[in-house]
């Protein structure tokens, strides 16, 4: 992220609904907060809600307060804020989002940098798309840029609708998808202690490395998002978005530049390495799961949560195992799981080391990467105990806490929606990644049509997940990384 303040107009469609009160606002604030945004910069929300400016600056107030990395509020931020009661679908209320534009532009002197946020359901796209040019909003002289949440669409063919409507008015270089794992630091920190240190680039290959493990494992549950997840899942919130991307990110080849075409390139061709699951491989390589209660009354089964169904068969847990079809990845797993209400928390990449044929360990060399419950690199290594005959003993390296220290970490979102104003896409999904993601995605739930219904609940919350996750590893020799 450029160290440089930066100005503009951001649009938030959406402003008073779940991502705008707990990510966006929170995020926003943060980059005020720390000088990444200028005077020069505005914020003017756009809800169906009837509200005054005052009454959404109280509505920020509230959600900042509430969000991660708070610590006190930056009162002149809130000042940058206004509000436009907006239903979508009507023209008369884009035509008024427009004169509230033009006078939050001049009075706040913003660049001519436009940046529409749709935080709204798809549904919406189509119409929102559609009024924004009769309201002859994107006619405004400047740069015109949209941001749109993933999932993208619910299957190929919807991408593909959805992806039409808004190239009806934006240019494809102006459509950021967002999925904020990519704009976490310690992602951008695989790619970059690649590039660092040779050592790390030497071993990145399958001579070295004998499975590569991306585990995103919650605690929490679904909490009060049980319309999402029924419509969704975690193939769907989490398995089709967020670990894929962070596979590509992985096993990328490294670009010849780190520039954003480069690097959406090298990642487009590890998801096109994918390949297409078959009904037998979903069968034998993916495992699905859902919570039910936990013995201590901590946890409601997922059947049990508000607004799912009594007879649920949505997934709350996915866990795969993944190839990468290229030389450098040629016979190494990669096993990727997420989950809800599990007993681990955490954010990791674990990238688990071969062994040499002289000496053994009872615990494997591995290299991690961690965004959670810290930021950095670790390393479990065997080395020889003193005095004694060449019997390893395990030494555990862990983040560096004197270079790192109490440095503040940045949100995700607020790496990416500073990038958008920039014109940055490089940690932006591409459309053509997202169509590979798809096509793989698809053919999980595919094969998932076709097979018996699953019996759920099949795992108590507040464990590890479903035992069948353990057993995708142990039929290649190989174990999960546990943290507790």
């Amino acid at each position: 992220m450029s160290k440089k303040p930066i100005g503009g107009l951001i649009v938030l469609f959406g402003a008073t609904g779940d991502l705008s009160s707990r990510m966006l606002l929170p995020a926003l604030h943060q980059l005020y907060q720390r000088g990444k945004l200028s005077e020069n910069f505005a914020l003017v929300g756009a809800s169906r809600k009837e509200m005054t400016d005052e009454e959404f600056q109280e509505f920020a107030r509230t959600s900042v307060e509430n969000g991660t990395n708070f610590e006190k509020f930056e009162e002149e931020f809130f000042n940058h804020c206004r509000y436009q009661t907006t239903d979508n679908i009507k023209l008369e209320d884009l035509e008024k989002l427009r004169e509230k534009m033009e006078l939050t532009a001049k009075e706040f002197e913003t660049p001519e940098e436009y940046i529409y946020y749709y935080s709204i359901a798809p549904e919406l796209y189509d119409e929102t798309t559609t009024n924004l040019q009769k309201a002859h909003i994107t006619e405004l002289s400047g740069n015109h840029r949209v941001i749109v949440e993933k999932p993208f669409g619910d299957s190929l063919e919807t991408a593909e609708e959805y992806h039409k409507l808004l190239l009806k008015e934006f240019d494809q270089e102006d459509i950021y998808f967002m999925d904020h794992f990519p704009g976490m630091d310690f992602i951008q920190n695989v790619l970059a202690s690649r590039f660092f240190n040779p050592l790390i680039e030497g071993i990145w290959n399958n001579q070295f490395i004998e499975n590569v493990q991306i585990s995103l494992p919650e605690n929490l549950s679904i909490g009060t998002r049980g319309s999402f997840y029924e419509e969704n899942g975690a193939l769907y919130d989490m398995f089709q978005n967020h670990l894929l991307q962070i596979l590509s990110i992985v096993a990328m080849e490294l670009p010849s530049e780190l520039t954003a075409n480069a690097i959406h390139e090298e990642k487009l061709n590890v998801l096109k390495n994918v390949p297409t699951f078959t009904k037998e491989q979903v069968e034998q390589k993916v495992v699905r799961g859902q919570y039910k209660a936990d013995s201590e009354g901590k946890y409601n089964s997922y059947r049990g949560e508000d607004h799912v169904d009594s007879d649920s068969d949505t997934d709350t847990y996915i866990a795969a195992e993944l190839t990468v079809d290229a030389p450098r990845w040629q016979g190494v797993p990669f096993y990727v799981r997420t989950g809800k209400a599990l007993i681990e928390d955490y954010i990791a990449i674990d990238v688990m080391l071969k062994s040499t044929d002289a000496v053994t360990s009872d615990v494997a060399s591995r290299m991690s990467f961690m965004a959670k419950p810290a930021y950095g690199i670790s390393l479990v290594l065997n080395q020889k105990m003193p005095n004694n005959a060449y019997e390893p003993i395990t030494t555990f390296i862990g983040p560096d806490k004197e270079t790192f220290g109490e440095q503040y970490v940045a949100d995700p979102y607020e790496n990416m929606i500073h990038d958008a104003l920039a014109g940055d896409r490089t940690y932006f999904t591409t459309y053509t990644e997202i169509k590979e993601q798809w096509r793989i995605t698809d053919s999980i739930a595919a094969a998932w049509e076709e097979m018996d219904r699953p019996d759920f609940p099949n795992y108590r919350a507040n464990t590890f997940g479903p035992i069948e996750a353990e057993d995708l590893l142990t039929k290649n020799h190989h174990e999960w990384v546990k943290r507790i």
